[in-house]
């Protein structure tokens, strides 16, 4: 009788504490799950034959052990590996990252396919199989404990290859973003991030030898090498807080992030790039908002095109100095969702917003939560295991 007061105690308080934390779908699920398994109990005790009591027992126990990882996996928290150095300092390659999907709230399966277990029904049905990669469902996402910010570092989906990518969300929707020099503006306000941010600066050496002296006490592991346009300055990749460690030594001079140049090459998300942007310096641009309207404009086009074209549903045209909407002209276009601009913290080694553009809300998966365990360059990391990602 007190352990069953105890558990209808703990119930009350698990559930109060999710409504507070906005998470009242939870609360409803909880709910069910207690009733069901209060239902199973009392029809247990109706079956008379210990072997069929017992064959249902633990059919009913796998069914609920099946059904818990399911939804843990679709409705919490989910497990992912880093493939690339695009996070770097922050996220290394061979890193398993957890992503708590209560964060933002999770959303809802989009097809069969995205069910771990009940999708293994479907791969074996042909036609089914054939609409594997198109939405079944239309797009929903649960309540969360908080919203997207910039700064977070979380997981999101690419609408071209449909891999997911961690990336460090710049500039959430409505911002005005600017890069300058590789300096990030929002609203006008320069934004200061995790100290693991990494970037590529060019410096002259006074005394070599002292320099290799004090990067080695200060045990900042990084390869120097001589820059090829002007052989008189040295280049090193350094995140935020080893550049505080090095930028007062009196054996270095000229110490400054370089910048990338202008090449057509390069394919930034701005299309055409009317400006010459460069992946260390762009903008102003306003971040899509839902219900954000535009003047359809040469300036406009080139800025939100692709990102119209492919996330809007919709198709839109420009024919001599017209703009055409799904065959109509139009002179202004109202956004339908949210968008988000994510960069790497290996700001020279990320393929990101400042080239594929906005990624739209319903893209994010959730907000990266620890590393798990780390395997980089296949040794396991003691450091890294349970490491928070800020």
């Amino acid at each position: 009788m007190k352990n069953k007061y105890s558990f209808k105690l703990l119930t009350f308080l698990i559930i109060s504490l999710l409504l507070f934390l906005n998470l009242i779908w939870l609360s409803f699920l909880i709910i069910i799950i207690v009733i069901i398994h209060y239902s199973i109990n009392k029809f247990l005790k109706l079956v008379k034959p210990q072997f069929l009591k017992k064959s249902l027992r633990a059919s009913f126990l796998i069914l609920f052990i099946f059904s818990i990882a399911i939804s843990i996996k679709l409705f919490t928290f989910d497990i992912y590996k880093i493939p690339s150095s695009s996070m770097e300092d922050t996220l290394f390659p061979g890193d398993v990252i957890v992503v708590n999907k209560l964060k933002y709230g999770p959303i809802l399966p989009r097809s069969p396919f995205e069910i771990p277990l009940v999708n293994i029904a479907f791969y074996f049905n042909k036609k089914a199989r054939d609409s594997m990669k198109v939405n079944w469902w239309d797009y929903k996402r649960l309540s969360g404990t908080s919203t997207i910010k910039n700064g977070d570092v979380l997981v999101y989906k690419n609408f071209r290859s449909n891999n997911s990518f961690a990336k460090r969300c710049i500039g959430i929707a409505g911002d005005t973003l600017i890069i300058e020099e590789g300096r990030i503006y929002i609203n006008d306000i320069k934004q200061e991030y995790a100290g693991t941010i990494r970037n590529t600066y060019r410096f002259i050496a006074r005394d070599s030898k002292a320099l290799y002296r004090k990067i080695d006490s200060l045990k900042i592991n990084r390869v120097f090498s001589r820059d090829t346009e002007n052989a008189s300055f040295f280049m090193i990749q350094l995140t935020y807080d080893e550049l505080n460690k090095i930028k007062h030594l009196k054996c270095i001079d000229s110490l400054h992030p370089v910048e990338k140049t202008f090449k057509k090459e390069d394919k930034l998300f701005v299309k055409p790039n009317h400006h010459h942007w460069t992946p260390d310096s762009l903008g102003p641009v306003v971040v899509p908002k839902k219900g954000m309207k535009i003047n359809l404009n040469e300036e406009t086009f080139a800025l939100y095109n692709t990102t119209i074209n492919l996330h809007e549903g919709v198709s839109i045209k420009k024919r001599a100095f017209s703009y055409f909407i799904n065959g109509k002209e139009q002179h202004t276009y109202t956004f339908k969702q949210n968008y988000y601009f994510m960069m790497g913290d290996n700001r020279k080694g990320s393929f990101d917003s400042r080239f594929i553009g906005f990624i739209p809300e319903e893209s994010i998966i959730s907000k990266v939560q620890c590393v798990l365990f780390s395997n980089y360059r296949d040794e396991f990391r003691w450091d890294r295991l349970f490491k928070s990602v800020n």
